[in-house]
């Protein structure tokens, strides 16, 4: 098969410069939302922080991995699309103050419901409880959609093989970004945007991905149960957006027009060391934004399963003057995967082309 495809991709060589022409014609918005801003190739971060062992090399780890191409098909084939219920569009006026000092604004009427429907848009086919080979195998389902989507609209016999090359290095990338947090590792993770999100030597670990439009998603598991999920939002993604406009023109259209003003302050002093919202769904889980452009670039978004941070404890980013950005921190920041669909309600965005 490999001599097969090589015959094809030789005997077309001749055609690259026809191909380079046509794709330099196709629409640069196709299949995607101008939210993401443009496409940036990053080097993995396992590169800079080290993984917990290297895969091995040769025909073993072909076949292991050959393994996982075909698991992660299967997955995608008998995977059934997740269904989020969304709540009716409604608000109430709530009032504060009299007399001259009286403010009346629009409140959301429901915002538990608000809060479900933005949850389960982020988490889609992941569930809390969930273990890490779990949580891998739907990432590597995502990436053979993706594929699948990639093969569909290629008629070039080269493109095509650049697919397969593509789906194979992406599942391979995925299995390489679990990282299990034990100073025995000499992990790196200790000065990056992550930092205050895990402890170390207590049983956890985590799965972190990206894809061509740079999206970051960081999976953290406990006990080996997954409990919460952190985006990496970089600025780019909101071109001249402050933090506060991104907060009123999209999270609180995904998530509810009333998040809840939150502060962490400092023990001994009370001086403030992170403010953030927080939208509280119905059932205890939480959806919290961050303001980490100052230190870090980004705007974050954490997924919080309620019930287990009520066991594992608070974990809220500290942005302290003394944080430094480092090499490795802009490596694993990243962009959203989370667009607009036709109506308007968030969804999952289309992957870039290579």
């Amino acid at each position: 098969m490999r001599f097969s495809s090589l015959f094809v991709s030789l005997a077309l060589v001749l055609s690259s410069s026809a191909c380079k022409k046509e794709k330099e014609t196709e629409d640069p918005e196709s299949g995607r939302d101008s939210l993401l801003g443009p496409t940036v190739e990053r080097e993995s971060v396992d590169d800079l922080v080290g993984g917990d062992s290297e895969d091995g090399e040769g025909e073993d780890a072909e076949a292991e991995l050959d393994a996982e191409v075909a698991a992660a098909e299967a997955t995608a084939k008998t995977e059934k699309a997740v269904k989020c219920k969304q709540p009716a569009k409604s608000t109430v006026k709530k009032c504060t103050g009299k007399g001259k000092k009286k403010v009346c604004k629009d409140v959301d009427a429901n915002p538990g419901a608000s809060a479900n429907f933005g949850v389960c848009t982020l988490l889609t086919h992941f569930k809390w409880g969930q273990s890490p080979d779990e949580v891998f195998k739907f990432v590597t389902a995502d990436i053979e959609k993706e594929y699948e989507e990639r093969q569909a609209k290629s008629k070039d016999p080269i493109e095509q093989d650049n697919n397969h090359k593509w789906r194979r290095d992406r599942i391979k990338e995925a299995k390489q970004n679990h990282v299990k947090f034990a100073k025995a590792t000499n992990h790196r993770w200790g000065v990056s945007l992550i930092q205050y999100e895990y402890e170390d030597d207590s049983n956890e670990e985590m799965i972190w991905t990206k894809n061509d439009s740079g999206l970051r998603k960081f999976y953290f598991f406990k006990d080996n149960e997954l409990w919460k999920i952190v985006y990496a939002y970089s600025t780019d993604n909101f071109p001249g957006k402050t933090y506060e406009q991104v907060v009123d023109e999209k999270f609180k259209k995904w998530f509810g027009p009333s998040p809840e003003a939150k502060v962490k302050q400092d023990p001994k002093t009370a001086a403030p060391i992170v403010r953030y919202n927080q939208w509280t769904a119905s059932n205890g889980e939480s959806v919290r934004s961050f303001d980490m452009t100052a230190v870090h670039g980004v705007i974050v978004l954490a997924v919080v399963d309620g019930k287990a941070e009520k066991r594992i404890g608070e974990r809220l980013p500290n942005v302290g003057s003394d944080d430094k950005l480092t090499d490795v921190v802009s490596d694993a920041l990243g962009g959203s995967d989370v667009c607009y669909d036709k109506s308007g309600n968030i969804a999952e965005c289309a992957a870039a082309k290579p």
